[in-house]
C-alpha cells in the first residue's frame, strides 16, 4: 500500500513542497541536491542576474533530457539493426 508524505525541498532557495510516495522520497531528495549543485556552478560560470539562472538551470536539464531521449533512440536503432543483420545472416546461410 502507497503511503503518501509531505516533503519540502530547498531548490535555488526556493521551498517547493510535494506529496508524494514514500518510495519516491529519496528520489526527490537526489533531484534537490542535483539540481542545486547545477545552480552552484551556473552561478560560478556565468555573471547573470540570480532570477535568471533557474532560466539557465532549466534549459540545460531540457539539453540533458532531449540528449538522453536522442541516445536511447539511437541505441533502439541499433539493437534494431543488430537483430535484422542476425536475419539477414541466416537466410544468406539457407541460401549457400
Amino acid at each position: 500500500m502507497a503511503e503518501n508524505q509531505k516533503i519540502s525541498l530547498i531548490v535555488g532557495g526556493h521551498r517547493c513542497t510535494f506529496t508524494v510516495d514514500r518510495s519516491e522520497e529519496v528520489l526527490f531528495r537526489k533531484a534537490e541536491k542535483d539540481a542545486n549543485e547545477m545552480i552552484s556552478k551556473i552561478k560560478s560560470a556565468f555573471d547573470i542576474a540570480p532570477q535568471d539562472v533557474l532560466a539557465y538551470a532549466t534549459l540545460l536539464l531540457a539539453l540533458d533530457k532531449l540528449e538522453l531521449v536522442t541516445s536511447r533512440s539511437v541505441d533502439d536503432d541499433m539493437t534494431e539493426l543488430v537483430a535484422l543483420d542476425r536475419q539477414l545472416e541466416a537466410h544468406l546461410k539457407r541460401l549457400k
